[in-house]
């Protein structure tokens, strides 16, 4: 795989040129180098994106199917590894590694019961149904030729697994970039992916600057889709990048989840839920709560709750037992969480103190829906919580910038009812944890990507089209694809 580094496996491969730009690995649990990412050029990524269209892709369904098993396997076999890389990389604590590296084994040797099950969206419309016409459109679909996907530092492993296999089911090609700071994890999903036969020409992965593979990505001519998960500041950039190069661009950013919860949901299980759903992989999910809508007259026990239960939490070493919260990815990054936690008036009740990237979980009241951290979210194990009536609560959810995932709490059907109807999440978890995911989930709905629709990720890599014309000839002209011909 072109860049992957620690070490950088890839049959056939002539060695890279010297010397390279290299990238360190930084631990935030120690503070110390794990090791050195060698960092592609923009000429290696272009050099990548034209090797894999040399081939083409031939690889039908049940190889894909076998090559998945295999990478299982392959992944089961390192799965010690994996989780503790996973550790020092992250800071999630143990838990949470082994959650994130088994959900993508499983989603491996699920796939094809997953795909299996899902409908195809090719259907016909007749050109008039008030009168008799041979004359048809028959909507279906085709794929991407390359896939140019960036993933983020909190789930590598997990998102490098579904892009690859969901591509590659759709009949396209990938061209995967690693984030940096999982540059280990990278090298031994390259390695496995190696060792397990993968159907040729159809994926690579590269170790590179984010700038310099959406360069790269821009500038190649066989690169249709650039697909970007990550931090909310790059995202408008990014898109303006990809517009301007004229490619297709799929956005999948930070979101900034808020939960309502009433009397009538049980007292303990919902601090229990809120208090998992702060802190789990340490806050840094796209669905982790970050602010907390109650009741009025439920307002002052939760609050008091929520405080002494997230103060109860042991913070330190992810991999000692009994730890349950572990280190934000870098020490800025903690101390950014604190800078925010004081503007404009917020009153910090609990926590907020940081050592190094370590952030001691921190309740905050006193914000207002115009607040930065009401509007824009956060970014670890902290929440502000607000009393409200249930006539202010549209008003505090249509105040996010990035509404992806919201909850709601309640055992009154109609106040469930009534916050999925005002809530502009595309994801709305009723009595549930929302920091909870499925690697079988539909993703999408990313506020400033509106051409990334919540959808099952297949259907992502694959083109819509029309074909117009005699039904029998539009039945013939019809594709084969979904990995089938």
């Amino acid at each position: 795989m072109t860049g992957a580094a620690p070490v950088t496996p890839r049959a056939g491969a002539s060695p890279p040129p010297a010397p390279a730009e290299r990238h360190e690995l930084i631990s935030p649990v120690t503070g110390e180098v794990l090791g050195q990412v060698r960092l592609a050029t923009h000429e290696e990524i272009l050099a990548a994106a034209q090797r894999l269209m040399a081939h083409p892709c031939t690889a039908h369904a049940e190889e894909l199917f076998a090559f998945f098993r295999r990478l299982k396997d392959e992944l089961h076999a390192r799965r010690g590894e994996l989780v503790r890389i996973t550790v020092a990389e992250t800071g999630f604590i143990v838990r949470d590694a082994e959650e994130t590296v088994d959900a993508a084994i499983d989603f491996l040797g699920s796939f094809e019961t997953f795909v299996g099950e899902q409908p195809r969206p090719d259907f016909v419309i007749h050109h008039s149904y008030s009168s008799s016409t041979r004359r048809s459109m028959r909507l279906t679909s085709r794929p991407y030729r390359l896939i140019a996907a960036l993933v983020p530092q909190n789930a590598s492993l997990s998102l490098g697994i579904t892009i690859l296999a969901s591509a590659l089911y759709a009949g396209s090609r990938v061209l995967l970039r690693p984030s940096l700071q999982t540059g280990s994890t990278a090298a031994l999903l390259a390695e496995s992916v190696a060792a397990s036969g993968p159907p040729e020409g159809r994926l690579d992965i590269v170790n590179s600057l984010a700038s310099t593979f959406l360069e790269a990505a821009c500038a190649s001519e066989h690169v249709e889709v650039v697909h970007y998960i990550g931090s909310n500041r790059h995202a408008s950039a990014v898109l303006q990048q990809t517009f301007a190069a004229g490619k297709l661009c799929l956005l999948d950013g930070q979101g900034n989840g808020m939960l309502y919860i009433d009397q009538t949901y049980p007292f303990e299980k919902g601090v229990g839920l809120i208090t998992d759903a702060v802190t789990r992989f340490n806050g840094e999910t796209c669905t982790s709560v970050n602010g907390v809508l109650v009741e009025e007259a439920l307002y002052p026990r939760l609050r008091d709750a929520l405080i002494a239960s997230l103060e109860t939490l042991t913070l330190g070493n992810p991999y000692v037992e009994g730890t349950r919260v572990g280190p934000l990815f870098s020490q800025g990054q903690a101390q950014s969480l604190r800078q925010l936690l004081s503007e404009e008036g917020a009153r910090v009740l609990s926590g907020g103190e940081v050592t190094g990237a370590y952030f001691h979980p921190a309740v905050v009241e006193g914000v207002g829906p115009g607040h930065p951290m009401v509007r824009e979210g956060l970014y670890g194990p902290a929440l502000w919580i607000h009393p409200v009536r249930w006539s202010d609560v549209p008003r505090w959810l249509g105040a996010n910038r990035f509404p992806l995932s919201d909850a709601v709490l309640s055992a009154r059907p109609d106040a469930v009812r009534e916050f999925a109807l005002v809530s502009r999440a595309p994801r709305i978890c009723v009595n549930a944890d929302p920091s909870i995911e499925s690697m079988f989930e539909p993703w999408g709905g990313y506020p400033p990507g509106s051409l990334n629709p919540v959808s099952p990720w297949v259907q992502k890599y694959r083109q819509s089209y029309q074909l117009d014309g005699p039904r029998e000839e539009i039945a013939s002209a019809a594709a084969r694809t979904w990995a089938e011909g």
